[in-house]
């Protein structure tokens, strides 16, 4: 196995238990959702607790796709690998790996306002409602990183054989 495939397996593996751990909160708290700004004001605390862990592993997952792509744009030798991030995404949207440039600022955006504390409840509950619509799209890109690592990293003559 090579050096690139290498790094490629281990950003999967990390990106994996991410996404492991999000689709694990998103279906967990699925009935809460729509969520409302009375409901949220309802919330026991261990619910709420759910709900900070779901924002904090759908920004973790969406943290570790930027990397795992240009692995994998790496470990397929493609010259635009270590380009800016507007050309990587733009070969992982050629690949099929990713939708719209639209989406993707979505999902980023987010991510990051997870870090950032918003004392408005409907602030807060447009957020975890915006997370909750946007888990689907991030785990199918997962779900289409491993489909092209596999692919990738199993030809003939690739190092694997």
């Amino acid at each position: 196995m090579t050096l690139r495939h290498q790094v490629l397996a281990e950003a999967l593996r990390a990106l994996d238990q991410a996404a492991t751990r999000l689709d694990t909160s998103w279906r967990g708290l699925a009935d809460l959702f729509p969520l409302a700004v009375e409901q949220l004001a309802n919330l026991a605390p261990l619910e709420l607790e759910r709900l900070d862990a779901l924002a904090v592993r759908y920004a973790r997952c969406q943290d570790l796709l930027a990397p795992a792509m240009r692995a994998l744009a790496r470990a397929q030798l493609e010259p635009k690998a270590d380009s800016g991030f507007l050309a990587l995404h733009a070969l992982m949207e050629k690949q099929g790996i990713v939708t719209s440039t639209a989406d993707w600022e979505r999902q980023r955006g987010l991510r990051n306002a997870v870090g950032h504390e918003y004392p408005d409840p409907s602030t807060i509950v447009d957020l975890l409602n915006g997370i909750h619509a946007e888990t689907a799209a991030v785990l199918m890109i997962v779900e289409r990183l491993r489909v092209a690592a596999s692919q990738c990293c199993n030809r003939p003559g690739d190092g694997n054989d």
